[in-house]
């Protein structure tokens, strides 16, 4: 999903994806019986110009529109090609859903945080995120779509790991912005990457080379 051009734009209740291709970035989110999409999630409402989604679970709900000024959709998406709020969650996801292991409140705010920020750029260039795609700042050729990223932890510890772009420092400066960043949060860096802080949690930022 982070080859497509997106915007996030967190609200109180609502997480606003922004982006030109909707259809597409909507069957990367929503799952029909495939091992893509996040379990729980469904399509609850088609606007002329926006998906409305609400996770069947926790109820948190998710927008994904295009960006102005490109035109709607005008209806010509076909609804089968993902789940509505009327198909029940699967085996398959009451399972998926059950492995993910607990975690504490301010561990649920870094990984939400970092989701929020990913695409990024501080406007004096010291730092960028690029959708976890590439690199707006043209200072690697490298593309951030590679296969490795993991992330895994319990309780106050989460660990994230992947290669290439983007820069584990850029992603630790993101969430502790002063303007931008997750208030009270603080990053070190550390022999194998950055540990971002915030009350008792840990989201350690590593390379796949260790």
């Amino acid at each position: 999903m982070t080859h497509y051009d997106l915007v996030l734009s967190p609200r109180a209740d609502n997480l606003v994806v922004i982006t030109p291709t909707p259809s597409n970035v909507l069957q990367y989110l929503v799952p029909r019986g495939r091992p893509m999409g996040l379990p729980g999630l469904r399509l609850e409402e088609t606007t002329a110009d926006s998906f409305l989604l609400r996770h069947v679970v926790i109820g948190a709900r998710m927008t994904v529109t295009d960006r102005p000024p490109i035109s709607s959709f005008g209806g010509d998406f076909d609804g089968d090609r993902v789940w509505n709020v009327q198909q029940e969650l699967t085996a398959a996801e009451q399972e998926a859903l059950a492995d993910v292991p607990p975690m504490t409140d301010d561990a649920s705010v870094l990984l939400s945080g970092l989701m929020s920020r990913i695409g990024l750029r501080d406007p004096g260039r010291n730092w960028a995120l690029g959708n976890w795609f590439m690199d707006p700042l043209d200072r690697t050729s490298e593309w951030g779509g590679g296969p490795g990223r993991r992330l895994w932890g319990h309780g106050g510890w989460w660990e994230l790991t992947w290669g290439s772009f983007p820069f584990r420092g850029d992603v630790a400066r993101a969430l502790t912005d002063p303007q931008a960043g997750i208030a009270g949060a603080d990053a070190v860096q550390v022999r194998r990457g950055w540990d971002v802080r915030l009350g008792d949690a840990v989201l350690a930022l590593r390379g796949e080379d260790g």
